[in-house]
């Protein structure tokens, strides 16, 4: 529910829809964190240690995204929200939905400053089609841009919560952004049930083909799926 907008397409399978432009935003305070230190250890625990602890970790504020602790290693964690998937889709204010994710120097770079910009927009009262309107405009210009070579983000917090349904946390998994010119059929990609996920589902506003490949462990080093007793 990979940017939440690209994992979360692929785990909830987020619906293709057009946003009304007088849609309002809901009490935007139920997204933030009472406990600043619970959303740092949840964001840690989207990779393992060697690379959480000494990664820069991002906490949301009223203003947006704000640095809590400066890492020095390149990478970033954060916890992304509902509102970071496809605009329009049936859960794009679902508090519900948290998904701890760490992302690679690659992806710091190329990835993350559109979510930054989303959730300054989404806490500022911004509407979700204007909201639209302005990535389409910082794509065009340049202000934003596609994925960098390399770039990648680790998902693998055993209390991520990407859907409602009867597996909310779905599967640990590595995402790893390409071009959208890449065709995924150049690896093999399909479906939820394949080895390697098409994460850029049917948002035809993607801006990265996002190929997602489920791991045995969460970042603590629990099995994700459990060995047979037969």
């Amino acid at each position: 529910m990979p940017s939440l907008r690209l994992p979360m397409v692929a785990a909830a399978a987020l619906l293709v829809l057009r946003p009304s432009p007088a849609q309002q935003s809901p009490d935007l305070s139920q997204y933030l964190f009472s406990d600043r230190a619970a959303e740092i250890a949840l964001a840690r625990s989207a990779a393992p240690k060697n690379v959480s602890d000494s990664a820069t970790i991002l906490v949301l504020t009223k203003m947006g995204y704000s640095e809590a602790v400066q890492g020095t290693n390149g990478f970033t964690c954060m916890v992304q929200h509902s509102f970071d998937a496809k605009i329009g889709s049936a859960n794009f204010w679902d508090p519900r939905l948290l998904g701890p994710v760490c992302f690679n120097p690659p992806a710091v770079r190329s990835i993350l400053p559109e979510m930054l910009k989303r959730a300054e927009w989404i806490m500022g009262g911004v509407s979700p089609a204007e909201i639209a309107d302005r990535t389409k405009k910082a794509y065009e210009t340049n202000t934003f841009h596609g994925p960098d070579v390399g770039a990648m983000a680790f998902m693998l917090s055993p209390q991520q919560h990407l859907n409602n349904d009867s597996n909310p946390h779905w599967m640990p998994h590595l995402m790893f952004y390409y071009s959208m010119s890449m065709s995924p059929a150049l690896w093999g990609v399909g479906d939820p049930t394949n080895t390697l996920i098409d994460g850029s589902g049917l948002d035809p506003d993607m801006r990265a083909r996002v190929v997602l490949v489920p791991v045995r462990k969460w970042s603590d080093g629990t099995l994700a799926i459990k060995a047979s007793s037969n």
